[in-house]
């Protein structure tokens, strides 16, 4: 009982870091308002969601701008009942840190929903009208916040008005849409990417005042207008760029905004439709090839799924998984393998081999696995590449979690001593008991080496993959289990002539030692998991996730202490079950209001700017529309295709692209380097890679000067001579021309 009670007394400190206080409160207080004091059968009644934020904190208009999260209602209304559109209130501009620019309101704001209930609804009855509201505040930091609010009315024949000063003012704030009335003459038009407004003021309006907020277009990217004002009006131009095939019209609004001459301003709701044909317009681009967009194009240099026959791309799969053991992703695991062969010298021949083929197992299962995720999400209509589980936040923290209690294990914090095998961890072949076969650890030490090994792309592996994700089913399998037989070729060919294992250190009392060394590598290999979360969603996001390893860790530790060899059956259960407690706890606290806010994080890692220059290469973050400018004017282009959880794209960024010689070069040949940024799910990344016939990172690609359809793929594992080389390839036909004018 007093183990028990330790137990318990630990589980309540550790969960006592997580309950909700003053530090997580909401900044933000919703309720809701009707304008009528009951509900009439068959009319229409206006309900408004309230908001009052705190001091100097902010929530988001309906188009948040370039970060942010626009708040969300979702009604839970009586049978019949039936609700509109939410109408904006005109919302407040603001370009924060990082010339993000945003739309949102502080202060106080209310949101106003149109309800039509039934004409059949009984009078004398009360209905409950309730809605679930989720929203994100942002003041320094940013906060989801989410409350379930409710509204009782009762239903009766005739209603007063109720809240009528709130309601007016807040629908007087409503942008109208644009009338004759209104006095404005306005001429919409939407060609070559671009929509266009031409407005005619009544009256000249106030200096500065004229300004344009755009609605979001679901799948597009609409950027920040471009003003050009003449006296009494003004000209509005919005370039679009869409990220997928959009195949009917769209209606896009807009807010003009201005202020007449007695400093008065309004807001006039302007539309306009864009038809099909202009989404397939956005697409375009010259560069090149009879106004095919980039996303088009068929490049000279490849053709995927056509060049070669299919035993040589089987063939550089083999090499490929083969050169997989020596990736720096995969090296911790393979130092464990190594350590475990170390521990089976002198062992039966025939439970080394079993040993070395159950590993390879391992290894081919987890890639037939994510072949079949591969096929599945391919005919789902998702574009998908190599290493694409590393996109997922979530994989990532699960990844996190693991490795560090993977590495807690080894340094003796805790073992795995459940009868059910399933549960044995990886590590357990470290601590082979009499009578253990070790079978299931080191199958599970194969898939754990297999997802590992996913971030990086060796030699050879990359052309490989490019062939395979261009093909059919069939093909994607057949390709994805020749580099699990090329990584699993080592130790399939060591285990099965037991007797090369002589060359290894014989077992000792190091073995120990070294075993808390790898644990080490594991942390290390956690530091590594932790920076690419910080990559994808922020700073915040490492901070909670370690804040949860600290449950994970404190989970560990039980086990370790109150579990032994000869525990009863009950008591293991109870250690897990209060084991599992803690972290589901920790889960809730630490991670939930991170998982339900990533889209928003995402969203605010991805506002940053590429590269801020310095002594380095100034990189551009990659946009579409860009690069197609850029190949329209003839412009030389260096495109590196990379991810934060890729370690060969880290290992070439501080070995080439950080040398001073190529930085140099780069700059003084006037070639634009753009950093296509994978490390969050991007379609337009992904399917340029395979334009180039690549599924995944690392990938390097220079567009020659005047050559838009001729670009120069260079390999997966660069050097500066190869670099060089294409960059004065891609600007010589300037130079020459410069020597002939001279």
């Amino acid at each position: 009982m007093k183990v028990l009670q330790s137990i318990v007394v630990a589980g309540s400190l550790v969960a006592a870091l997580f309950l909700p206080g003053e530090c997580l409160a909401a900044h933000t207080q919703v309720s809701l308002l009707a304008d009528s004091h009951a509900i009439i059968p068959g009319k229409p009644f206006t309900v408004g969601l309230l908001l009052r934020m705190d001091p100097a904190w902010h929530t988001y208009w309906k188009n948040p701008g370039d970060a942010g999260l626009a708040t969300e209602i979702k009604w839970k209304l009586p049978p019949g009942f039936v609700a509109g559109p939410i109408a904006w209130p005109l919302p407040q501009k603001s370009i924060e840190e990082g010339d993000v620019l945003t739309y949102g309101y502080s202060g106080q704001t209310m949101l106003l929903v149109p309800i039509t209930p039934p004409s059949g609804i009984p009078t004398g009855t009360t209905l409950k009208l309730a809605a679930d509201v989720s929203w994100l505040e942002c003041k320094s930091t940013c906060v989801p916040g989410a409350a379930s609010v409710q509204l009782e009315l009762p239903v009766a024949a005739a209603a007063a008005p109720d809240h009528r000063d709130l309601f007016d003012a807040y629908e007087a704030l409503v942008p109208p849409p644009h009338t004759a009335a209104d006095g404005l003459k306005v001429r919409a038009s939407a060609s070559a990417k671009t929509i266009t407004f031409d407005v005619d003021f009544p009256s000249v309006p106030a200096a500065g005042t004229v300004d344009f907020y755009p609605d979001a277009i679901p799948n597009a990217q609409v950027s920040r207008p471009s003003i050009r004002l003449s006296h009494s009006s003004a000209n509005i131009a919005l370039s679009v760029s869409s990220f997928e095939k959009i195949d009917s019209a769209v209606h896009f609004h807009g807010v003009l905004v201005f202020a007449s001459p007695a400093g008065v301003k309004k807001g006039i709701d302007l539309l306009t439709e864009l038809p099909a044909t202009f989404f397939s317009s956005t697409e375009g681009g010259a560069n090149g090839s009879a106004g095919k967009g980039i996303l088009d194009q068929q490049f000279a240099t490849v053709s995927p799924g056509s060049q070669g026959s299919l035993l040589v791309y089987l063939l550089l799969a083999l090499v490929g998984g083969l050169l997989l053991n020596i990736m720096p992703c995969v090296l911790p695991v393979i130092a464990l393998k190594i350590f475990g062969l170390v521990k089976m010298a002198g062992d039966n021949p025939r439970r080394v081999r079993k040993l070395g083929w159950t590993f390879s197992s391992g290894i081919l299962f987890s890639f037939v696995v994510l072949a079949l995720f591969v096929i599945i999400l391919q005919a789902a209509g998702q574009r998908v590449g190599w290493g694409f589980q590393f996109q997922e936040p979530l994989f990532v923290v699960v990844m996190a979690t693991i490795v560090f209690a993977f590495g807690l294990s080894l340094f003796g914090v805790f073992e795995i001593r459940l009868p059910a095998r399933a549960l044995e961890g990886v590590g357990s072949v470290l601590q082979k008991h009499e009578g253990e076969t070790g079978y299931a650890p080191s199958f599970f030490e194969g898939v754990f080496a297999t997802i590992l090994a996913t971030p990086c792309t060796a030699p050879f592996l990359g052309t490989a993959l490019g062939f395979a994700f261009a093909q059919p089913w069939w093909g994607i399998l057949l390709i994805f289990a020749t580099v699990a037989v090329g990584m699993a070729l080592p130790y399939i060919v060591l285990t099965s002539k037991p007797a090369w294992m002589k060359f290894l250190p014989k077992p000792g009392a190091w073995m120990e030692t070294a075993k808390q060394f790898m644990g080490f590598l594991m942390m290390a290999t956690l530091l590594w998991l932790l920076y690419i979360l910080g990559k994808q969603l922020g700073m915040e996001a490492v901070v909670w996730t370690g804040a949860f390893l600290l449950t994970v860790g404190f989970a560990c530790w039980m086990i370790g202490r109150f579990l032994t060899l000869s525990s009863s059956r009950t008591r293991a259960i109870v250690v897990w079950l209060i084991a599992a407690v803690v972290v589901v706890g920790g889960w809730w606290g630490a991670m939930g209001d991170v998982m339900s806010a990533r889209d928003v994080l995402e969203a605010g890692v991805s506002a940053v700017p590429a590269s801020s220059g310095g002594e380095g290469i100034s990189w551009e973050g990659f946009d579409k529309s860009r690069l197609e400018s850029l190949l329209d004017a003839n412009t030389p282009v260096l495109i590196d295709f990379t991810a934060e959880w890729c370690l060969t794209c880290k290992v070439n960024e501080k070995t080439v692209l950080s040398d001073p010689e190529v930085i140099a070069k780069i700059k003084e040949s006037g070639i634009v380097p753009i950093r296509a940024d994978w490390t969050n799910r991007n379609p337009e990344i992904t399917r340029l890679l395979s334009k180039f016939g690549r599924s995944g990172v690392p990938l390097y690609v220079v567009f020659p000067q005047g050559k838009p359809t001729e670009p120069i793929v260079l390999p997966e594992v660069i050097t500066k001579s190869i670099l060089l080389e294409a960059v004065e390839k891609s600007v010589r036909p300037v130079v020459a021309a410069e020597s002939r004018q001279r």
